[in-house]
């Protein structure tokens, strides 16, 4: 994978999970809400991604942009999916799981290595779902 294509991959699915999992915390009450707002939030995370790093350096073409609003789009999308299927605590343990494996390949695609990576990875989900959930608490 190019090294730009893979970079900006990174910064883009971090982006989206981390929308995603503050959805999911913050519509915990509200599950048929989930869907439709993470797909309305990729779409969003996709335009604004892919435009936001063409914008700020179109040097290296189109795919690197590209990837990172994919990835963006999909990460958002992703933890979202169980709640077509299911609901309650069934759909929400499939979502957490799902942000625990997104979140793994973002740790392994990151440049540092190792339990670095997993810890700061995981510290930062850690910090948007307490920050998320206390919002919900409004």
């Amino acid at each position: 994978m190019n090294r730009a294509i893979k970079q900006q991959a990174t910064f883009g699915s971090a982006d989206g999970l981390t929308l995603a999992l503050g959805l999911i915390v913050s519509l915990s009450g509200q599950p048929h809400a989930v869907v439709k707002a993470a797909l309305g939030a990729g779409i969003a995370e996709f335009v604004g991604m892919a435009a936001g790093a063409w914008l700020s350096d179109g040097s290296g073409g189109i795919w690197p942009p590209l990837a990172n609003g994919g990835a963006a789009f999909a990460a958002c999308l992703i933890p979202a999916l169980p709640y077509l299927f299911a609901s309650g605590c069934v759909a929400l343990s499939a979502s957490l799981v799902l942000v625990v494996a997104v979140a793994a390949v973002i740790a392994w695609l990151r440049p540092e290595k190792g339990v670095l990576a997993v810890v700061q990875t995981y510290g930062i989900l850690a910090a948007a779902a307490l920050l998320c959930f206390a919002a919900s608490l409004i």
